[in-house]
């Protein structure tokens, strides 16, 4: 239970490096990934799920009012349940990556429903202002990410939990055929995110790159 909760809290400061604090990086899937392998001793099945999100999913970022799919949450899960329940098994890392993509999208609609709220912490705070309590805009930017840091950390905890129990039974159930898909996938998925890295950056102007793209894509 208690590396449960450390898991949490460590997900939720890498969350909030996405848009509410610092934006270091450090919540991309290639640092989350290995991130957690290392902790839960393979860092090879972190590195792997990590790169194969970060080339698949390389064009979803959060700009302006865009609020794509948490990539932060969908690696991280994937690692904790594949490192902590089947260590060593391309199959099963392969496996709860697929797993890991409906909670991703569930934690994109919690995240929405947080930000209407720190809307409301917004007007509160314009609404201080307007009767001369600046010290509301201090107390606005704390509350907003004490709410954020608490939502987040009970998601991770839930999602690990309840979703990794899940992930276990479900896999045990795997018929054999899909486990030689599984197989091949592992070494196929990092073939296809550099296709779509290729995809995503086609308009590019560097000569090489745009040359590659045309003869790939012809």
């Amino acid at each position: 239970m208690e590396q449960l909760i450390a898991f949490s809290l460590i997900g939720a400061v890498l969350s909030a490096d996405i848009t509410m604090f610092g934006q270091f990086m450090i919540s991309r899937p290639i640092f989350c990934g290995p991130l957690f392998g290392y902790i839960l001793g393979d860092i090879h099945t972190g590195l792997w799920l990590g790169m194969i999100v970060e080339m698949m999913w390389i064009n979803e970022i959060p700009m302006g009012v865009s609020v794509p799919v948490d990539l932060t949450v969908m690696t991280s899960t994937a690692v904790i349940w594949s490192c902590h329940f089947f260590r060593g098994s391309q199959e099963a890392a392969v496996f709860s990556l697929a797993a890991a993509i409906p909670f991703a999208y569930l934690y994109k609609e919690v995240d929405l429903a947080g930000r209407m709220f720190n809307t409301k912490i917004m007007h509160w705070v314009e609404k201080g202002l307007e009767s001369g309590k600046e010290r509301r805009i201090s107390l606005g930017i704390f509350l907003g990410l004490f709410f954020f840091m608490l939502r987040t950390s009970l998601m991770y905890f839930l999602i690990i939990l309840a979703g990794g129990l899940l992930y276990r039974q479900l896999f045990s159930y795997i018929p054999i055929q899909l486990f030689v898909a599984l197989k091949k996938a592992w070494y196929y998925l990092p073939v296809f995110g550099f296709g779509a890295v290729l995809y995503n950056f086609r308009s590019l102007k560097i000569p090489f790159i745009k040359t590659t793209v045309e003869k790939l894509t012809s």
